[in-house]
Parts: C-alpha cells; sequence; structure tokens
C-alpha cells in the first residue's frame, strides 16, 4: 500500500514539474542577470579634500597634500597624479631619514589615507608659473579602478597648518 501511495504522489506530481518547464513564459520568473546590480554600488567611491601645497622656497618645485576618502565598499589604487602646471608629479613617503618613491598608494574600502607633512606627499617638479600665495595649482589623481578625480590645491604660507587658524 505505502508504494502505491508513492507512484500515485509521483504521478501527480509530474504534470506539475513539466508546467514549471513551459516554454510558454507566462508565469516564469525573469532570469537573474549574470553580475548582481548591487555589483555596481560596491565601486570604489573617491573624494579629495583639504588640498594645499606650501609656498615653496624653490620657484619649479614644490610639496603637495591632501587628504583621500574612499566611501565605496572596494579599495581603490592610486596610481598617479598629474598637474598642468607641472613637469612631472611624483607620490613619495618620507620616514625618519629618507624619501621613498611610492608609486601607488591604496585607499581601503571606507577608509582615508593622508598626504601630510611627514609623511605621504607629492612632488611637484617644474612648476610653471611659480606658485604665489593663493594661487591655484589643478591635481587630476588617477586610479586603476575608479575614475579619476580633479582637484585645485591652494598654495598657503610656508607655516600653514590644516585645521589651525590664522
Amino acid at each position: 500500500m505505502r508504494r502505491r501511495s508513492a507512484l500515485a504522489a509521483a504521478a501527480l506530481a509530474a504534470p506539475l514539474a513539466l508546467a514549471g518547464c513551459s516554454s510558454s513564459g507566462a508565469t516564469a520568473a525573469p532570469a537573474a542577470p549574470a553580475t548582481p546590480v548591487a555589483h555596481a554600488a560596491a565601486a570604489p567611491r573617491i573624494s579629495v579634500s583639504g588640498a594645499y601645497i606650501p609656498l615653496p622656497s624653490l620657484p619649479d618645485m614644490a610639496a603637495g597634500y591632501f587628504v583621500l576618502r574612499n566611501d565605496g565598499d572596494e579599495a581603490a589604487t592610486l596610481t598617479g597624479v598629474t598637474s598642468p602646471q607641472a613637469q612631472s608629479v611624483s607620490m613619495h613617503e618620507s620616514t625618519a631619514s629618507t624619501m621613498v618613491d611610492t608609486p601607488t598608494v591604496r585607499v581601503p574600502a571606507h577608509g582615508v589615507v593622508t598626504f601630510a607633512r611627514g609623511g605621504r606627499h607629492l612632488m611637484l617638479m617644474g612648476l610653471h608659473p611659480a606658485p604665489k600665495l593663493g594661487a591655484r595649482v589643478d591635481l587630476t589623481l588617477r586610479f586603476d579602478d575608479a575614475a579619476p578625480v580633479t582637484v585645485q590645491a591652494t598654495v598657503q604660507p610656508l607655516t600653514y597648518q590644516p585645521g589651525q587658524s590664522g
């Protein structure tokens, strides 16, 4: 008897299963996209703030500082910086006794990376015209996994310290 009930249940279920394979598509659920839409929201979202250049003592060379923020769900990698006012721009990191060239800088997801005195900084070489107090220098930051970001760094007094007035 138990075997007969199982066969009857299978016989009733077969037409229902085959109806689910119908080619009419009227009741079929839409296919999921190959790449989830949520993935686009996970991309890095980069912003730059506080960009400044201390008034340089040499007319064609200066340092640059700023804060990078990534509000995205994935890390971003800063691969270089350019400026129409400089022949070259390179990224460095100062230690107690040396200055090291850093070709890339990783910005973690939901993280902040600061370019500040005594640490990470830009070196702008071949500046033209020579920076003057209050002038603005265009900087374009390029990433290998996010869109470029262009900011204007303001030339500040040599002794300028962000967050301090006067």
